[in-house]
């Protein structure tokens, strides 16, 4: 690399712009585990006025499920998975401003937020509605 072509102001400037996209991604990304823990919840909650909560969930998973095609390849470990962060997702940010409060964050990215424990979404739910 030739120090005389390095252009800091143009590698600034597309880092500012990585970062701003970055943000907008980690933003897009936790709207959508929340609108999905929501629908989860909704779907749960209908089924559950008839259904034990095991029938219940395996009832929502029947549907989620049939409106995936096969070629997907969705497992059920990987709904488990997407359920989980889904809840995680929805039940921080709907005990703390719903889905506006996504665009508040700044510092957190979106593994960090959708991996915390049920404990840790506790703790933070408590210390953010001080």
């Amino acid at each position: 690399m030739d120090v005389n072509s390095l252009d800091f102001l143009d590698l600034y400037n597309k880092i500012g712009t990585a970062e701003d996209n970055l943000r907008r991604t980690t933003h897009d990304l936790l709207r959508c585990y929340y609108i999905f823990g929501q629908a989860t919840k909704q779907l749960f909650d209908h089924f559950r006025k008839t259904c034990n909560e095991d029938a219940s969930n395996a009832k929502v998973n029947d549907r989620i499920m049939n409106q995936i095609s096969v070629q997907d390849k969705l497992t059920e470990t990987n709904l488990r998975k997407r359920k989980e962060r889904g809840k995680k997702g929805f039940r921080l940010f709907s005990n703390v401003g719903g889905i506006e409060a996504i665009e508040r964050l700044k510092s957190f990215n979106a593994t960090t937020i959708l991996n915390l424990s049920p404990d840790d979404v506790d703790f933070l739910i408590a210390r953010l509605n001080e």
